[in-house]
């Protein structure tokens, strides 16, 4: 009875144990990463709409004017972002550093949230909390996952809302509650307001509960089934409103506008690309798919494919699964290679747009594994399990090695060296390098104001604020004749200069920023 209990215990403490260490290691490290471009836009969206939304409620009128939006407010929804805002608003913090540490902060134990819930997704279809566990190691031993769990507050959230979105869908396909119905009402408004593509899980819930209603035989729970659909709809649609203040004064109108705003934006710039620069209007079909198979452990690519030859074998078994399982695996098939395909000449920044269907990605994986390891011997089963462990030792190696560079992981897919995937590739888009650049600067220049040169002004605003405030007045942005420092970045074009490069950061072999000590320049 002892040994019974033990073994019964052994589960928990290995799941609380794995937590815990992830856990653990982000309350350590959230202040260790650089600020991106998009981070000053999307703080401005969350005050904009924070505040609009506070002068709504403080004068219970709909007739406060709404403030003055960029295109920006609308292909980006609001929810996380006003969220943050009044996080920041209720903690009082004015600081730009204490800011910055609290959206990391926040965006990490969000994404923490996001792996417990898909840690429970996987439970609820493998039926074992081993294969349920092995889909969260792979979730957490991503990358370039793993980095942007930190910084991006769009992209992040946007996966852990849709996995949870996954889990209260097939709660709701096999209960057909009302509760479960307004659980994942709820969960879809708030999906589709941190991004509108978040309107695909809305769809996809339409078509398999409609296809559920229909095989239901008996009258009465048919008109059951249907009050309980109804209730979804009424769900999402009010709380879809009620999340986005910026549909409040006109919802019909401005969700008009979202729509149009969303199907019709273009990104402006050129893209490099497999060796060759090219726009998002006529990027090629197997853009997004590259991108995922040259950045994530080229183990879990492998697994994938495993994954989909199982689970078409599963569908052609017509007497060994179950209709649910099937219905599931129709499912995921869904959600991964739908969006794949309508996200074609959508992408920009790698395929950080798509990060939501990677937990897709990752049961197929798992599914794989499972798989694989059913159908083999006890020595290949011994040789699968060694490699496993011997990749995902690999790939942490490489996260400690790199920290906090994990987002510019590559596999060997993407080049035979670090020369190759440079040309075939962007590295780092966000310009996330140029924080530990200014850390330098400070710490060997011991001048009271250090001139300071680099094309575009993003970088340069947006990682200030993850300096000490003394430390910050200490730069100051000079033109290119005066600046002592000019700080060259691997997505920019340097002007021809002359000087001693005094630092530089690399990523496996990868030079993806250099700082140049200036002492002249020559004529252009």
């Amino acid at each position: 009875m002892i040994l019974k209990k033990r073994f019964k215990i052994q589960p928990a403490i290995l799941v609380a144990g794995f937590f815990a260490a992830f856990l653990a290691t982000g309350l350590m490290i959230f202040k260790d990463y650089g600020v991106h471009w998009d981070e000053n836009k999307n703080q401005a969206l969350g005050l904009r709409w924070a505040h609009y939304a506070a002068g709504v409620l403080e004068t219970r009128s709909l007739s406060v004017p709404l403030p003055a939006y960029p295109i920006h407010d609308l292909i980006h929804g609001p929810a996380f972002e006003v969220f943050m805002a009044a996080a920041g608003e209720f903690l009082k913090l004015r600081d730009p550093q204490d800011i910055l540490w609290m959206r990391h902060l926040s965006v990490f134990l969000f994404f923490f949230a996001g792996v417990s819930f898909f840690y429970f997704l996987c439970r609820r279809i493998f039926q074992s909390w081993r294969l349920a566990l092995l889909g969260c190691v792979f979730l957490v031993f991503s990358p370039r996952i793993f980095a942007d769990a930190f910084y991006n507050s769009v992209d992040i959230p946007f996966l852990t809302v849709f996995v949870v979105g996954l889990l209260t869908l097939l709660r709701l396909l096999d209960e057909r509650t009302v509760r479960s119905a307004g659980v994942h009402g709820l969960v879809c408004a708030f999906l589709v307001n941190i991004r509108f593509t978040g309107i695909f899980l809305t769809v996809l819930t339409v078509l398999f509960f409609s296809w559920e209603i229909l095989r239901v035989r008996s009258p009465g729970n048919r008109r059951q089934a249907a009050v309980t659909f109804a209730c979804y709809l009424l769900v999402f649609l009010g709380l879809g409103v009620a999340f986005n203040p910026f549909l409040w004064s006109a919802p019909w109108a401005h969700l008009q506008e979202v729509v149009r705003q969303a199907l019709a934006f273009q990104f402006p710039r050129r893209f490099h690309f497999w060796g060759q620069d090219v726009v998002p209007q006529v990027f090629p079909w197997y853009y997004g798919p590259v991108w995922i198979l040259v950045s994530t452990p080229l183990m879990y690519g492998i697994l994938f494919f495993a994954g989909l030859f199982f689970a078409a074998k599963m569908l052609l078994e017509s007497q060994m699964e179950t209709s649910l399982t099937k219905r599931n695996i129709v499912l995921f098939l869904c959600c991964f290679f739908l969006p794949l395909i309508m996200a074609t000449g959508k992408l920009y920044n790698g395929w950080r747009h798509l990060y939501f269907i990677y937990p897709v990605f990752l049961i197929f994986a798992v599914l794989g594994a499972r798989g694989f390891w059913r159908n083999a011997g006890p020595g290949i089963r011994a040789t699968f399990l060694g490699g496993m462990v011997l990749c995902l030792g690999g790939t942490a190696f490489f996260m400690i090695l790199n920290h906090p560079f994990q987002n510019l992981y590559f596999n060997r897919l993407a080049g035979a060296d670090a020369g190759e995937i440079t040309r075939r590739f962007e590295l780092d888009y966000w310009g996330l390098s140029y924080r530990r650049a200014l850390e330098y600067v400070l710490r060997t220049d011991r001048d009271p104001v250090i001139p300071i040169f680099f094309p575009g002004d993003y970088p340069w605003q947006n990682n200030l604020g993850t300096l000490p405030p003394k430390a910050r007045g200490r730069f100051a942005y000079a033109p290119e004749p005066k600046a002592k420092y000019f700080l060259v970045h691997e997505m920019s074009k340097p002007f021809p200069y002359s000087g001693e490069e005094c630092y530089s950061i690399l990523v496996n072999g990868v030079k993806i920023l250099a700082v140049y000590k200036l002492d002249h320049r020559r004529k252009r």
